[in-house]
């Protein structure tokens, strides 16, 4: 509000009464823009608060499934690449017949499978002996670790062969356990 100086004009003074209706107008109009924008702004601010909240949610679950396609994906490579479980026979052969390229002996096998829930992969195992020189037995062993992508050795252990002489040709005897995973033979009813 304007206050008329006493040292004024008899016009200014007039003037200055003629415009207090404006500059009250003024500060009415000024006083309820600002108290609209903040009652449009802080709601506003609300939204958006609540909107980005939920995008980073959205975002992270379309992160979360594309992972778990990926990972579908894998295991049903992992699934389809594992030997079926008639075909362990033959996986057998191909340990003696390996064993055989390299010049060790295998006296005898044994073999072990796991059982599972119906549709997942078996555990199969097979423990033997192998007899050789030592450089033979480890180019075997070499070639067992290298030979598939599911085929491990669980378990090792050697020793010399009785009455054998302390040469490095001499014959070492190892007991070796290999396990591998088996699919079922038929296929699974999950879906995978």
């Amino acid at each position: 509000m304007l206050i008329p100086h006493p040292a004024m004009s008899p016009v200014a003074l007039r003037a200055c009464r003629a415009l207090r209706p404006l500059a009250m107008l003024t500060m009415v109009v000024i006083s309820g823009a600002i108290a609209s924008f903040m009652l449009v702004r802080a709601p506003a601010q609300e939204r958006l608060m609540k909107a980005e909240a939920t995008y980073e949610g959205a975002r992270q679950a379309q992160i979360r499934q594309q992972t778990m396609r990926k990972t579908e994906e894998e295991l049903t490579e992992v699934w389809q690449e594992l030997p079926v479980r008639k075909e362990f026979t033959t996986l057998i052969l191909a340990v003696s017949e390996l064993a055989q390229q390299d010049r060790v002996a295998i006296p005898g096998m044994t073999y072990t499978l796991q059982k599972v829930e119906e549709g997942l992969a078996l555990k199969a195992s097979m423990t033997f002996r192998a007899a050789g020189e030592y450089e033979a037995i480890r180019r075997f062993i070499h070639r067992l670790e290298t030979t598939g992508p599911y085929l491990f050795i669980e378990s090792l252990d050697a020793s010399r062969s009785a009455g054998g002489s302390k040469t490095a040709s001499a014959p070492v005897i190892f007991n070796i356990r290999v396990v591998t995973f088996l699919r079922p033979d038929s296929p699974p009813t999950g879906g995978t």
